[in-house]
């Protein structure tokens, strides 16, 4: 890893403590993209105002500057908020989701997305003190296997009640969908496939509303 990173910095004329120096700006925005995500946690950012950042992490906006500044006034703007009223607790795993209307369906349902998987990760979120090794703890290009032990702790942390896989057509992860299930079982989820851009099917809605209300259910210890 430390090789690719000297070979990529060296193709801009830059040298790996150039990189670990600017590291010092971006980590100051990465920061603020954790203060985002605590507040999702907290129930005062939507889940697609968390999608929306935690996934625009991966360049910043094309200017670092204005992103960081915007993104203050947004953390100001939520901090003031009400805590939003929800019932279910719910986890985004897999890649991001590219049907636009996906969350604002779910959330009206008195649910709460306080997991976006991927996208929290495109924002690097490890604190090794290492540069380098925050890339190796980045679990989005490597195993499912990193994958599964980072849901699974978020998940808990964040005392998620179900969990959505979205999975894209014709992407190989799809079949990552079967190891999920089999190694977070302790967890309801529910798998959605997306193709195009374009507004949920009528099937889907059908079936998001069967999961978040078996889980409603659930919370209310009307089935086990």
């Amino acid at each position: 890893m430390k090789n690719q990173i000297i070979d990529l910095a060296g193709a801009f004329s830059l040298t790996l403590k150039d990189v670990q120096e600017y590291s010092k700006i971006t980590d100051k925005v990465r920061a603020k993209l954790k203060r985002v995500d605590q507040l999702t946690v907290e129930n005062k950012v939507t889940g697609f105002e968390n999608h929306l950042w935690l996934v625009s992490s991966t360049d910043f906006g094309s200017d670092l500057d204005k992103f960081s500044k915007n993104l203050d006034e947004f953390i100001k703007e939520a901090e003031d908020r009400k805590p939003m009223d929800s019932t279910v607790r719910l986890a985004f795993i897999g890649v991001p989701p590219i049907i636009p209307n996906i969350y604002n369906l779910i959330e009206k349902k008195s649910c709460k997305v306080v997991f976006n998987e991927v996208q929290r990760q495109f924002t690097i979120p490890s604190e090794a003190e290492d540069f380098v090794q925050r890339y190796i703890d980045y679990t989005y290009p490597y195993t499912i296997w990193d994958r599964i032990k980072d849901i699974k702790e978020q998940v808990d942390l964040r005392k998620v009640d179900g969990i959505i896989h979205y999975v894209q057509s014709f992407c190989y992860r799809q079949i990552q969908d079967i190891v999920i299930r089999k190694h977070i079982d302790n967890m309801p989820i529910l798998t959605i496939e997306g193709d195009k851009p374009l507004d949920i099917d009528n099937r889907t809605i059908i079936r998001i509303d069967s999961f978040v209300e078996m889980l409603h259910d659930k919370k209310a210890g009307k089935v086990r």
